[in-house]
This record gives structure tokens, sequence and C-alpha cells, in this order.
């Protein structure tokens, strides 16, 4: 009874109220307007602190004297995989296939891009072996990481300074917490160094590391992690996109990203809770559930953060609501709580409401439920009440309504 009448509540509240639930489409508009670089998404910054975005040289050679051969190494189940072979498609993604992704003239075939990388991808499950497959993941996984920690300023020796990238094997340390490279001191033996132009760099000849004034635009660094969270262990069959296996290793970064939501960006933020809403999904040991739950909740009760634009980070709770929900626990009083909490943003509330609705509450003690119709009963008024003001304030001669 308890499920039936908070299924026929939330459905009653969110069909009337569409406002609300259309906030989300609304703060998806941001994206948009991240890519078309427009006055809106920077308005919090001055025209002396933007910077300007950085690009990786695009070596068209590689498309057309390794196309074919990448296209062999990944297709043909009998094309070797080995460390010739593998250079050849380091080199060919690293200085073409996803150096594209940093021209700004090409912003708005991103989403195209990650499509064809997720195709390549999919070559890889003719072959006879995994090795393929494992490749690819790591090559794609380590450039993405590089797009995601941006730009660096490097000093060398001789005093000149350039701008570079750094290519981690693993955004992880020994105890798999996220570690970015801010430093010199942050390098690990297995880090390799690229100028913009594409260039290997010695680490030991460079004598500081600091992040750049420039760096590669905010669209293009929320392409890279969403195609961190699209990287699978096992490619779908044809037709069948619910056969693949998402990537254990990719999902172990995507934990130690929100791990430290301090050192994202808030496009960082909502990508890598984009990705990690779609590991939700899978079968997950109990500890895995246990840690990405505590990261989850940590998002959605973190304090106001003045440096986070408060749009993003309502959108970075409702997406953190909607994914602990995916982890089917078994009651509902993290939800609950923020049902209940009149302080909380309506459209934070209803998404709550939204998640309700996937578990089973079978179990619920009488004093649970009891709560649970109180709070729906004050979120049902409070909705009532913002759309009442909503219709007492004088409005312009257009309104979108």
């Amino acid at each position: 009874m308890l499920a039936y009448a908070l299924e026929n509540l939330s459905a009653t509240l969110i069909s009337r109220f569409r406002n609300h639930r259309s906030y989300a489409l609304l703060c998806w508009l941001l994206v948009p307007l991240i890519v078309s670089d427009t006055a809106q998404v920077l308005s919090a910054e001055t025209a002396s602190a933007r910077k300007s975005w950085a690009t990786l040289n695009v070596d068209k050679a590689q498309q057309s004297k390794h196309e074919r051969n990448v296209r062999k190494i990944l297709r043909d189940p009998k094309a070797p995989v080995n460390e010739q072979s593998v250079q050849v498609l380091e080199d060919y993604l690293r200085k073409y296939f996803f150096a594209r992704m940093t021209a700004r003239e090409n912003l708005s075939a991103l989403p195209q891009y990650r499509q064809e990388t997720s195709e390549r991808c999919g070559w890889t499950a003719s072959k006879d072996t995994a090795d393929a497959g494992e490749e690819m993941n790591r090559i794609i996984s380590s450039l993405m990481h590089a797009l995601c920690n941006g730009v660096l300023e490097a000093t060398g020796r001789n005093g000149e300074k350039q701008n570079v990238i750094v290519v981690q094997r693993s955004v992880r340390d020994s105890d798999n917490k996220l570690r970015l490279v801010r430093s010199v001191d942050g390098l690990n033996t297995d880090d390799r160094i690229f100028s913009l132009a594409g260039d290997a760099i010695e680490q030991s000849a460079i004598t500081e590391l600091v992040p750049s004034g420039k760096d590669f635009h905010p669209a293009v660094k929320l392409n890279a992690v969403l195609i961190l969270g699209d990287l699978n262990d096992k490619q779908p069959k044809r037709n069948r996109p619910e056969t693949a296996e998402p990537r254990l290793n990719s999902q172990m970064d995507l934990i130690a990203y929100l791990e430290s939501p301090d050192q994202l960006s808030d496009v960082l933020l909502v990508g890598a809770l984009t990705g990690m809403h779609r590991h939700a999904r899978e079968s997950l040991d109990s500890q895995t559930k246990k840690r990405i739950a505590k990261v989850l909740l940590g998002i959605v009760n973190a304090p106001v953060d003045s440096t986070r634009d408060p749009s993003a980070r309502l959108w970075s709770r409702r997406q953190a609501i909607d994914t602990l929900a995916q982890l089917k626990p078994k009651n509902g009083k993290w939800f609950l709580k923020v049902i209940e909490d009149v302080n909380e943003p309506i459209a934070l509330r209803i998404a709550s409401v939204e998640a309700v609705q996937k578990l089973n509450l079978t179990s619920l003690s009488p004093v649970s439920i009891d709560r649970f119709a109180q709070g729906l009963t004050q979120l049902a008024v409070s909705v009532c009440e913002e759309e009442l003001a909503a219709a007492r304030t004088p409005r312009s001669s257009f309104s979108p309504d």
C-alpha cells in the first residue's frame, strides 16, 4: 500500500508541477552554453582572469599513415598485439584521434567523437584474445585522465617554460586514492610528459611543474570523463548494449575522483557522477556498494561551497541521489531525510521521491511509514506554496510559461 501511495502521490506532484521536473533539463542547458563559451557561463570570471583554451597539435599524417593499420590491429583476429602495434595504436590515438577533441572548431563534434571511440573499442570484440581490448582501454584511460588533469607549465633546466600534459598509467595511488599531478613531486617514474605539440619530454629535463594559465576547454574535459565511464571490460554483443561489462578499473578511477570532490571542477564532478550512474546499475559486491554509497552521501550532504556554481551543486546532488537509488539500499532513510527537510530545494526533494519509487519498501516499520507520509504531505504543501507565490508574482509581457 505504501509503495502504491508513494507512486501515485509522486506521479501527481511531478506531472502537475512540471517546472520542477524540468529543472534537470534546464541544468543540462549549461552544457551547450559551456561548449559555446558564452558570457553567461563565464560571468563569474573577470576578463583578465579568463583562460585561453589550450589545444593539442593534430597530426593528420597519423590518420593517412595508420588508419588502416589501426583498424587491422583492433579487428583482425590474426593481427598480433605486440610492442610495435601498441606503439602505432598509441601514437595514432594521442597525436590524431584524441588530439582532435581539443580543437576549438571541433567542440560541436565531441559527442560524435565519443561515439567513434565506443565503436573502435567495440572492434576488439572480434579478436581471439583480450589483449587488444586491454591495450585500447589502457591507452584511452591514460589519455582521458591527462585531459581531465589539464595543462601544466613545465620549466626546463635552461629556464625555458612550455605547456605540457602528463600521461599517467594510473590516477590512483597504492591506496586507490586520487593522484593528480600538480608538481614535479607528484610524478611517478612511469608517468610520461608531452608538449602540446606532441613531443615527449624526459622527466629529468624538468625542474618545475605548476598548473598553467591555459587549460583545455570545459567541454573537452567533460567529454573526456564521459569516455572514461563508457569503457568496457567486455564489449557488448551486436545491438545488445546491455551485454557490455563496464570496466572495473574505470569504476575504481571514478570512485577515486568522487572521493576527492574538492579537487574537481563542476564539469568533472558532473561527468564523474554520470559515469558512476552507469556502474551503479551493475552487480557490485557489498564492499564496493558501501564505498560508493559513502561517496554519494558525501556529495548529497556537502556544505555550500562558494567556489561552486549553485546550479551545478544542485545538479550534482540530484545525480548523487539518483545513483544512490541504483544501489537499491534496503531502506529509504537517506531519501526520507531529504524529502522532509523543508530547507532543501524542492527540486532535490522531488528527486528523492523519484528515487524512493525504485526501492522495495515492504519492510518499512510503521514509524517509518508515518514519517514518509508526513514528509510527502509537507512536500506537497511546499510545492503548492511555491506555485502560488509564483502565480502572484507580476510577470513581464512575455513569459515562457
